[in-house]
């Protein structure tokens, strides 16, 4: 259904243990915390089972204070966090080879890379939530494509033409 909100799979999991970082906190707070730092609102049908879900796998627990559950990370679950950061920051260390070597490839600065690719990001992450799956296979097999041939020289004069004649065509739909 175009329109549909996709949020990628692992990611209310992920999300929950990084908020419950700063300290214990009930259902609600959880929903409004997700919800003013992205955007999007997961409903409680979502995040009292991914919560029973951390519960049982031992990364948090839960209690009551008055009549409001509470969660917070046991020593496992900031255990797990802290594996994850690790994680994150080997990631982001990779994807800063990464930006060397391509802005090299494509004769940019480092810093001029980094800030349209953050701007993309920035684009990617809302256009992720309204497409429909179909939509987005499309996109990110479009993106797999051009890195791919962009990799080869030969083809970049290819490349240009094609996108060229893309961009056109889309910007005829877009004024529709």
């Amino acid at each position: 259904m175009v329109g549909e909100k996709i949020v990628p799979r692992g990611f209310l999991k992920s999300y929950v243990l990084k908020l419950l970082r700063s300290g214990p906190k009930h259902g609600y707070d959880i929903i409004k915390s997700i919800e003013n730092e992205t955007g999007w609102k997961p409903s409680p049908g979502g995040i009292y089972p991914t919560l029973h879900d951390l519960e049982k796998k031992g990364l948090v627990i839960k209690f009551k204070e008055g009549r409001r559950k509470y969660y917070e990370l046991t020593k496992e679950g900031k255990i797990f966090i802290e594996k994850f950061d690790k994680s994150l920051n080997e990631m982001k260390d990779r994807f800063r080879d990464f930006v060397g070597v391509m802005s090299q490839i494509l004769d940019v600065k480092e810093s001029e890379l980094r800030r349209m690719m953050e701007s993309n990001i920035r684009s990617n992450r809302r256009i992720i939530f309204v497409l429909s799956p179909s939509l987005r296979k499309y996109l990110f097999k479009s993106r797999k494509l051009i890195f791919h041939i962009a990799r080869d020289e030969t083809k970049h004069k290819n490349l240009e033409r094609v996108l060229k004649e893309t961009v056109k065509k889309l910007e005829r739909v877009a004024g529709e």
